[in-house]
């Protein structure tokens, strides 16, 4: 018997300075008549083996896939891959693959002090645009000498910023990322006691757990790049997949390793992960626009570790470091099943539809469709010792 609803996939292998790249180029026909076609590419990085592994091994993502096959009703990719009676593959397959990045409904960028979009495309003049190395909005040189915030002779050499207030911030950053891992303090950790407690076990003291800031422009080295790896390993098992809708490109690793797509630039991108004797258990990325607002597009935890409160340190400790920089607003878009727990449990709340058009024409966050965005007043945080760490 002949179908004629069915998916045609191509794919190509290459290697290129370092990770296996796979190109998937996916053709879905349905009534013999082609439908979408959608292109996209996966990154394997090196796995960080001490040694040869004894016995059976098993990567990540085989092992994931075992675990996923004992609830294969309950998976969303097996949905879409039409191994659950019942279910039409074709329709499945095209509602997961696009999930893409929210077209914007209003007209971002610009100067930020005239609102207007026009710029010089060769040599420096008044019309030079330059962009602040934290919060990321633009400015015209004109404009910033006409309300006496620089008077600019030539582009500067490095990072430029438009303010104090953000070259603090990036200072506190770039001092973050370099320090490494943090222990976490008691009071942080209180909701792992008492997870583990309610679990039966008797306290957490074998356990080293630590925070830390990554950002793989600040510092590329090979320790990072495990931790990112890990990162994104979790993001992928805790999300569907979100590409952009022209290239194909997942923008998962595109945020985390600091690469632009189509003029998303996603280089103030930091992640911050929770480790377990240096194993990474949940991460989260955020971004800070200067002293005004911060976002936290995606937090996740690794299936193993889920509900017992490592998320919930992490976040604590995220929302330290914001306060801490006296960081006004923090923003976040929230699925519909997410929402109650962001909004009971941390204490954002709904931002009105005029709220989101503002933040989203002056600065240029993460929006997911699907997703409500919300917003919570981030508390002061007071160092009581100077010589302390925030965050710690």
């Amino acid at each position: 018997m002949f179908c004629n609803n069915f998916i045609l996939i191509n794919s190509v292998l290459f290697v290129y300075n370092g990770p296996i790249n796979i190109v998937l180029l996916i053709h879905i026909f349905k009534n013999s008549c082609l439908e979408i076609v959608i292109l996209t590419y996966l990154t394997i990085n090196c796995v960080p083996l001490p040694c040869i592994p004894t016995g059976t091994w098993y990567c990540k993502y085989c092992q994931n896939l075992f675990q996923k096959e004992k609830f294969v009703e309950h998976n969303a990719n097996a949905v879409a891959a039409g191994r659950v009676a019942g279910v039409d593959p074709i329709e499945e397959i095209t509602t997961r693959c696009i999930r893409i990045v929210k077209t914007m409904e209003v007209e971002v960028g610009g100067c930020a002090l005239c609102r207007c979009h026009d710029f010089s495309k060769s040599g420096f003049g008044p019309r030079t645009v330059i962009l602040c190395d934290q919060c990321e909005k633009e400015f015209h040189v004109g404009c910033l000498k006409e309300n006496n915030m620089e008077d600019l002779k030539e582009l500067p050499q490095g990072k430029w910023f438009c303010c104090l207030e953000c070259n603090r911030i990036h200072c506190a950053l770039e001092k973050l990322v370099v320090l490494g891992g943090e222990k976490l303090p008691e009071s942080i950790l209180v909701s792992v006691q008492k997870k583990i407690e309610d679990q039966g076990s008797a306290n957490i003291k074998g356990l080293e757990i630590r925070w830390r800031v990554l950002n793989w422009k600040m510092l590329s080295s090979d320790e990072t790049r495990s931790l990112l790896s890990k990162a994104v390993s979790i993001f992928h098992d805790c999300f569907d997949p979100i590409v952009d809708s022209a290239s194909g490109r997942d923008f998962i690793p595109s945020m985390l390793y600091g690469r632009n797509i189509r003029g998303q630039e996603f280089g103030g991108i930091y992640c911050a992960v929770l480790t377990v004797n240096e194993s990474v258990v949940s991460a989260g990325i955020f971004r800070i626009f200067g002293a005004e607002v911060a976002e936290l597009p995606l937090v996740a935890t690794e299936t193993n570790f889920q509900g017992q409160g490592y998320f919930q340190s992490l976040y604590a400790c995220i929302e330290r470091f914001l306060g801490f920089l006296n960081v006004k607003n923090l923003v976040l878009p929230a699925a519909d099943e997410a929402e109650s727990l962001w909004i009971n449990k941390f204490g954002f709340s709904k931002l009105p539809p005029e709220e989101v058009m503002e933040f989203k024409r002056h600065y240029q966050m993460m929006v997911f469709q699907g997703t409500s965005m919300l917003r919570k007043a981030v508390p002061k945080y007071r160092v009581i010792n100077s010589t302390a760490n925030p965050g710690s």
